[in-house]
């Protein structure tokens, strides 16, 4: 298909099959520099385009053109300007249909807790929390342990669950003040070798940017910005 938006194919267009009056009614002229620039700021005008072509046919016999092909090559012009223009208006539509649609899908997130690749995290006194692992595949231990702001370790205990919850309690079960925490999990493999595991910690969504410089993402507490694009475990 023919490039009709562009100045070349549109200047070919006038040079092959434009009338002197057709050019003149239109402003399109090339006997001069000025007329030149003139012609080539508005050739990609589609308006232009359709001036142009409805004052040919009025100053020539469109069943008669001086060349056979003349009268179907400027209809399928035409006819495709039309198509184009229609499926970029139906585009910039789709677009922001979907931009719309995420906004307000996001936009019920707000609130809400989504895990997140980082061993710390808040705790409220008297509430859990939710943690999330990956065992070594030759693990025959796993352990937990859990580390208050000034390093010491309020408890630990064994994994058999890559999902956990923990109560929010020390060694002895009395609930821990609120504050941050971190948390270290470990694997041990029959050797005796230990490999650190990585943790994911529940973190608030505070907010949404839609479209923004980094594309759209949720702004999480104590996190940044995570790409609204990545696979995201909500809870809560």
């Amino acid at each position: 298909m023919a490039d009709i938006n562009t100045n070349t194919a549109l200047s070919g267009l006038i040079a092959q099959y434009g009338t002197q009056e057709a050019k003149a009614k239109t402003g399109v002229g090339n006997n001069t520099a000025g007329a030149s620039t003139e012609s080539a700021d508005g050739l990609a005008n589609q308006d232009v385009f359709m001036r142009l072509y409805i004052e040919q046919l009025k100053n020539q016999d469109p069943t008669k053109p001086q060349d056979s092909g003349d009268m179907v090559s400027q209809m399928a012009q035409f006819s495709s300007l039309e198509r184009l223009t229609k499926m970029a208006d139906e585009m910039e539509n789709l677009s922001q249909s979907l931009i719309s649609s995420q906004a307000l899908t996001a936009s019920t997130l707000v609130g809400r807790y989504v895990y997140v690749d980082q061993d710390t995290a808040p705790v409220a006194e008297g509430n859990p929390t939710m943690l999330k692992t990956s065992f070594a595949d030759d693990a025959v231990k796993n352990e937990l342990q859990i580390i208050n702001s000034a390093g010491q370790i309020v408890d630990k205990f064994a994994l058999t669950d890559e999902e956990f919850q923990w109560d929010g309690t020390d060694g002895d079960g009395n609930f821990v003040p609120s504050g941050m925490y971190t948390f270290k999990a470990t694997s041990t493999n029959a050797e005796g070798e230990v490999t650190q595991l990585g943790i994911q910690t529940p973190a608030r969504i505070n907010g949404v940017t839609i479209n923004g410089s980094e594309g759209s993402t949720l702004n999480v507490a104590n996190y940044g910005k995570l790409p609204l694009s990545d696979e995201l475990d909500i809870v809560g």
